[in-house]
C-alpha cells in the first residue's frame, strides 16, 4: 500500500496524481463504509463523490499526530454518510402522510424538541458515557473501530495484531456490557 500521508499531504498541495493514487488505495474500504451505513447503492455512490471532494478540500487538515490516515478518512466518509442520513431523516419529517376517516383530519406529528425528550435523550447521553467509562481501555479501542470507524472484525485484528476470535469475543463482551448497562431499553 502506498505512504498514504504522504499522498494526503500532496493532495493538500492540489496534486491530481497523488489524489488519484489516494482514491485508489482507499476506495474500497470507503465504499464499503458508505454501503453499510446507507444500506442503497444510489446513496452510497453520491456520498462516496461527496467524500472524497472532501478529502480533495479538507487533506491539509489532517495532523498525523491525531491519527493513522485510515483512520482519518474513515472518519471522514463515515461523517459524510451519517449527514446524509440525518439529512434524508429531516425531510423525511416534513412529509405527513393523508390517513384517517376525515379527509380535512391531519395526524399528530410528535415533536422531539420538547423539554420532556430533551431531558431523556441528554440522560439517556449520560448513561451512555457512564457505560462506556467502564469499559477496558482496549475495549472502547475496538468498539470504536468496529462501530465508529467501521472496521470489520478482521481488519481491527489485523491492525492490531491479535487473533481473530479474540477480537470478536473482546467486542461480543463488551456490547454485552453495554446493553446489561443501559438496561432493557438497548436491545
Amino acid at each position: 500500500m502506498p505512504d498514504l500521508q504522504s499522498l494526503l499531504a500532496y493532495t493538500a498541495l492540489a496534486d491530481r496524481d497523488a489524489f488519484g493514487q489516494l482514491y485508489a488505495a482507499t476506495q474500497h474500504r470507503a465504499w464499503a463504509i458508505c454501503l453499510r451505513l446507507l444500506r442503497d447503492r444510489p446513496a452510497a455512490e453520491e456520498a462516496m463523490q461527496d467524500a472524497y471532494v472532501k478529502v480533495w478540500h479538507q487533506a491539509g487538515s489532517y495532523r498525523p499526530s491525531l491519527g493513522s490516515p485510515e483512520a482519518w478518512l474513515s472518519a471522514l466518509v463515515r461523517n459524510t454518510c451519517l449527514d446524509r442520513l440525518r439529512a434524508s431523516k429531516r425531510e423525511a419529517q416534513y412529509v405527513v402522510p393523508m390517513q384517517g376517516d376525515d379527509e380535512n383530519e391531519l395526524p399528530e406529528i410528535p415533536d422531539y424538541r420538547t423539554p420532556e425528550h430533551l431531558l431523556e435523550a441528554g440522560l439517556h447521553g449520560r448513561q451512555m458515557e457512564d457505560c462506556l467509562g467502564q469499559l477496558q481501555p482496549r475495549q472502547r479501542d475496538l468498539l470504536a473501530a468496529a462501530y465508529v470507524l467501521g472496521q470489520s472484525h478482521a481488519e481491527v485484528a489485523r491492525e492490531r495484531a491479535m487473533p481473530l476470535g479474540t477480537v470478536k469475543t473482546l467486542i461480543r463482551r463488551a456490547v454485552q456490557f453495554l446493553r446489561d448497562c443501559l438496561g432493557e431499553g438497548a436491545r
